[in-house]
């Protein structure tokens, strides 16, 4: 696994290395503390209802739902609707898409169905002895229902049941909105920046006890970080909705993280980017763990990335 160390060249010209207790930091007062920080880009994928053309068999109408949950070989799921909000019942605090969500929802609160299978075999037939997917729902009117969800006919539409045990045939579409990633339906915490060294006023970088300020001239050094701030667009995360433990096992605490805080201009004015950066991600150090300032979710990014981020040099 590689290591790595602030870079702390003492001849770089403009580069003042200032240990902890000694100076003063960015956010402790000082002027750029007073600087606007920069916006958060919100990372949501758009909503997909799902095609259920030709299903004209109306198996549900549930108007008052209060649990969705969602079970498959890979997961199980608790979804409330409260307040005309859907959330996630294991932790509330997490920023749901819900167009996203609801979009899936309405599919099997509005359930209705291709065929019914008159003359049914065993449930072997279609795969709903161990369904594929299985969603329970709840309405305050309507009571629980139970949908069985199993293999696909030659057609690609899903066999499915309810209670009563009836086999019907739903459109493929409506099933597959069952096959996705948490990821998506999650509103997610981002940056999309495009910047080069001649963006950056200054940068303070913050790791193993030492604090390395660069001014504009320090040509080289801010170009690795620029470079670093314009591929810093997190796509993976480790948490959704940080919690105390989260921040210990991925080294992101106060007193374990590196910290950089850049003064750059966006669209003429001049903006703080502050970025905390924990450990690695993975066994073999290729990925690291980040939190963007005013952000409560835990981001997942490539080493290199950090590496120019943070000006790291290997350690020998």
């Amino acid at each position: 696994m590689k290591t790595y160390r602030i870079f702390t060249l003492a001849a770089a010209v403009g580069v003042t290395l200032v240990l902890f207790g000694c100076g003063k930091k960015a956010g402790d007062g000082s002027a750029a503390s007073t600087v606007p920080a920069v916006e958060l880009t919100k990372l949501i994928d758009e909503a997909a209802p799902a095609d259920t053309t030709g299903a004209g068999i109306s198996l549900l109408n549930l108007e008052n739902p209060i649990d969705f949950c969602y079970s498959s070989i890979d997961t199980d799921m608790i979804f409330k609707w409260k307040e005309g909000t859907w959330i996630d019942a294991m932790d509330t605090a997490i920023p749901l898409n819900q167009e996203r969500f609801d979009a899936m929802a309405q599919g099997f609160l509005k359930l209705s169905a291709l065929t019914k299978e008159e003359a049914p075999q065993e449930l072997d037939s279609y795969g709903l002895d161990k369904p594929a997917f299985t969603v329970y729902i709840t309405d305050s009117q309507k009571g629980e229902t139970n949908i069985y969800i199993g293999d696909k006919d030659a057609s690609g539409n899903y066999y499915i049941t309810l209670d009563d045990g009836i086999i019907y045939t739903i459109p493929g579409s409506l099933g597959d909105s069952l096959i996705f990633d948490y990821n998506s339906l999650v509103i997610r915490d981002s940056l999309d920046l495009n910047v080069t060294a001649a963006d950056l006023v200054s940068a303070v970088i913050t790791a193993e006890g030492e604090t390395v300020r660069y001014k504009s001239s320090d040509t080289e050094a801010m170009t690795r970080i620029a470079s670093g701030i314009s591929r810093l667009k997190p796509q993976e995360f480790a948490s959704y909705h940080i919690q105390s433990q989260e921040l210990v096992s991925a080294e992101l605490t106060e007193d374990t993280r590196k910290t950089l805080q850049a003064e750059l201009k966006v669209n003429g004015e001049t903006r703080l980017l502050t970025v905390y950066v924990g450990g690695y991600a993975n066994f073999e150090g290729t990925l690291c763990y980040v939190q963007l300032d005013g952000s409560k979710m835990i981001g997942v990014v490539e080493y290199e990335l950090v590496s120019d981020l943070l000006n790291l040099q290997e350690a020998e």
